[in-house]
């Protein structure tokens, strides 16, 4: 074996028969991600340069690139860094590379979660056992308190902590007043969620160590002249806070890197001095009122991530002119962006040389509401506003390398021209596109198919979009295939859209997974067979949709609110059924024609009642064949309050709803199925002759009486006549039915 490793060591690869350059490609990834590992061609041949061509250095770099996600910044990173000691540089250049790594180790570990509801993972939550597990590994140098413990805690009052985290919010919060914490004075990390209250001579004096500060729902006002104290202070989050200004000295702050302002509605300006923080990596501004900043924002050219920055004409000054010294962004949103006179003014911005940033968002400010209409102080936009938007965001072309990008309340009629076939050279190592209130947009540029690395494609809110098509799905030149590696699609606001054209000869979307379809006018959903790779669909308040057909891998089926869906079918697959609907007054027949292990029903109170009738109900042929369902319904404002749960093997019903008010709802029936058989709504005017309403009412019951032996006595009209009722009865609908159920429980009884 040592003979075998060492002729490997000194083979290079110029000579090796059994190993050819372009097999490094295959060792990284599998065959079906040929056509992204392509685009990292050049990359992958100057690691393999880098190895001197020795085969098992190039099988052990192709072993880690296995590792990497394909992405040129992960690429790029292992080129640049010590590859064969595996050694990691922690340069001031790499932090937030090296950050991504640690957080991305604690996914793979399962340390924390991803939550589903964020895209690329940036949101996670963490499991019980291991938060328990980190407050034990702190010991005694950390104090994690909540609500009630805080008034409790006397380890508060006489310990001395190095982090200290507060929770003090909601009905069990706790009367707290700053000064309490003032006697912590060894605190590195100070995080409070919650109101404290602050009085004139409160300051920070006291923190003098402090590097990492998040505050929540705390009037800040009182302390923030104090601030600057905080010499050694690295991380500064306000969340959420009614202040109304930061100190204007912040500038003292030399080590100050990260600044989160999120929420914080009552700050309007940023002082002048932020500008000297040379160090700053990180700043959050949106959620803020925020909408000028200073003439010296270009001085914080250390800057990584920089969201909702306000664009902002003064006179002939745009602030976007501050972004264009800011070389090291790899992350930057743009709000206002309708505020931006002309192109030449977007163009000092450059965006395009920032060869550094892999996510993008483009803000305009929204001109829709959530019923996806103009809001009414709109009185429309002109054609000058829109040529004027086209022109702006035509020369806001981002950079190679960018991954992710967002735009919002775009109102152009047509895209950005990057984003057509023949200019879509700057997306090529997109993964992710969200665009968010479209207005005026009136189709989809082509380009995007093209798109060689796009998993995620989310279109939401584009009212003016009335047709999906061929457009759409025009082929990637070099594969043969429209969106090659599309994952997740979503659409929705597409409140105009009522057809789309797909030909089955036009191969698209071969990896699609998640397909969602919100809002739109779509009547069938049967020519998504040629995707035969997806396994989740949610379809959400489509009111005119009535077909979905042909979906041979689907696994879980999301219906909510759409009352027209008449047919579900050649669905093999399908595992889950999640169907809400609160109008519906039946279980939907379609549901006999699939056949899903699991259906969870959300329904209303009378169709669960009805449910809970179980076999000798009349929605039981329904959902009898499923294995495990559950239905809720929502009662006395509490959501999901009645359920009814069933098992068909080994059988097993369940239902907290009561068996009188089952009772009573089988006696509803019986009187709406009298009702429906024999109709006589006429009879229930007021202010005609009484006694004509008797000779009525008495015929037309003797007609129907063999239906119903308790006819007789249920029906006012008939017992009047028999001098039972009163003469000057009011007839209406609701007495004669209230009547009949008195009646019927009395039998009961």
């Amino acid at each position: 074996m040592q003979g075998l490793v060492q002729n490997q060591q000194n083979q290079p690869i110029g000579g090796a028969p059994h190993y050819k350059r372009g097999e490094f490609l295959n060792d990284v990834r599998e065959v079906n991600d040929e056509p992204q590992v392509k685009i990292l061609k050049d990359i992958g041949m100057r690691l393999v340069e880098k190895c001197d061509g020795l085969p098992l250095g190039v099988k052990v770099i192709g072993g880690l690139m296995r590792q990497k996600r394909i992405r040129r910044t992960d690429w790029q990173k292992v080129l640049d860094d010590s590859l064969c000691e595996g050694f990691v540089h922690g340069t001031s250049d790499d932090l937030e590379e090296i950050e991504r790594e640690y957080y991305d180790e604690l996914i793979e570990r399962n340390l924390i979660e991803p939550d589903k509801n964020y895209v690329d993972q940036e949101v996670c939550n963490m499991h019980d056992i291991v938060r328990s597990f980190a407050h034990n590994v702190h010991g005694d140098e950390a104090l994690i308190a909540h609500n009630t413990e805080i008034g409790n805690n006397d380890k508060l009052k006489s310990d001395k902590f190095i982090r200290l985290s507060l929770a003090n919010k909601g009905l069990e919060a706790h009367e707290m007043e700053w000064r309490s914490l003032q006697t912590q004075i060894s605190l590195g990390t100070l995080i409070s969620v919650g109101n404290i209250k602050t009085k004139p001579g409160d300051s920070f004096v006291s923190f003098s160590s402090l590097r990492t500060l998040h505050l929540d729902s705390l009037n800040l006002d009182a302390v923030a002249k104090s601030l600057y104290q905080l010499k050694h202070l690295r991380y500064l989050s306000i969340h959420n806070s009614n202040t109304s200004r930061l100190p204007e000295n912040i500038g003292l702050l030399k080590f100050l890197q990260y600044i989160s302002l999120s929420g914080c509605l009552s700050l309007a300006k940023l002082p002048c001095s932020i500008g000297m923080l040379q160090d700053l990596r990180f700043l959050r501004l949106d959620g803020t009122n925020i909408s000028v900043v200073p003439r010296d924002f270009c001085g914080l050219t250390s800057l990584r991530k920089l969201y909702g920055f306000p664009a902002d004409m003064d006179c002939n000054h745009c602030s976007l002119e501050a972004l264009g010294p800011l070389s090291q962004l790899r992350e930057l949103s743009i709000n206002f962006l309708e505020n931006v006179a002309s192109s030449s003014s977007a163009i000092q911005a450059k965006l395009g040389e920032k060869n550094h940033l892999r996510y993008l968002s483009l803000c305009c400010t929204s001109r829709l509401g959530d019923d996806v209409v103009l809001v009414e102080e709109e009185e429309g936009i002109s054609e000058k506003d829109k040529w004027q938007i086209e022109e702006v965001f035509d020369v806001i072309c981002p950079p190679l390398g960018l991954e992710n990008i967002n735009i919002e309340g775009y109102f152009g009629q047509r895209l950005p021209r990057w984003m057509m076939p023949t200019a879509v050279a700057p997306l090529r190592s997109l993964w992710i596109l969200t665009m968010d209130d479209l207005v005026c947009c009136t189709e989809l540029p082509s380009g995007l198919s093209q798109l060689p690395c796009l998993e995620l494609l989310q279109i939401t809110k584009a009212p003016a979009i009335k047709h999906v098509g061929l457009e759409l799905l025009q082929p990637n030149n070099q594969v043969g295939v429209a969106f090659p590696r599309l994952q997740e699609l979503r659409f929705g606001g597409m409140v105009q859209w009522e057809e789309g054209e797909w030909e089955e000869q036009v191969k698209a979307m071969p990896t699609l997974e998640e397909f969602t379809l919100k809002m739109c006018k779509l009547r069938h959903l049967s020519s998504l067979e040629k995707f035969s790779s997806v396994v989740l669909l949610v379809v959400f308040r489509n009111t005119n949709l009535e077909r979905i057909s042909n979906l041979p891998k689907l696994q879980k089926l999301v219906i909510v609110m759409c009352p027209e869906m008449k047919v579900l079918e050649g669905m093999p697959a399908l595992q889950r059924l999640n169907l809400e609907d609160y109008d519906m007054e039946t279980v939907p027949r379609y549901l006999q024609d699939v056949n899903p292990r699991h259906l969870l029903l959300d329904c209303s109170l009378s169709l669960l009642t009805s449910i809970a009738a179980g076999k000798s109900g009349p929605e039981w042929h329904k959902f009898s064949h499923i294995q495990q369902v559950k239905a809720f319904a929502t009662d006395e404002r509490i959501s999901r309050k009645r359920y009814v749960t069933y098992r068909r093997d080994p059988f097993r019903f369940e239902t907290n709803i009561s068996g009188s008010a089952i009772a009573q709802a089988r006696n509803r029936r019986k009187w709406l199925t009298y009702f429906q058989t024999c109709p006589i709504e006429d009879e229930w005017l007021t202010g005609y002759d009484t006694r004509m309403q008797k000779n009525v009412c008495t015929s037309v019951c003797n007609a129907y009486r063999h239906l119903s032996r308790w006819l007789d006595e249920a029906c006012l009209h008939c017992r009047e006549a028999d001098n039972i009722g009163s003469p000057s009865y009011q007839w209406t609908e609701a007495a004669v039915y209230s009547a009949c159920t008195r009646i019927i429980l009395t039998r009961q009884t």
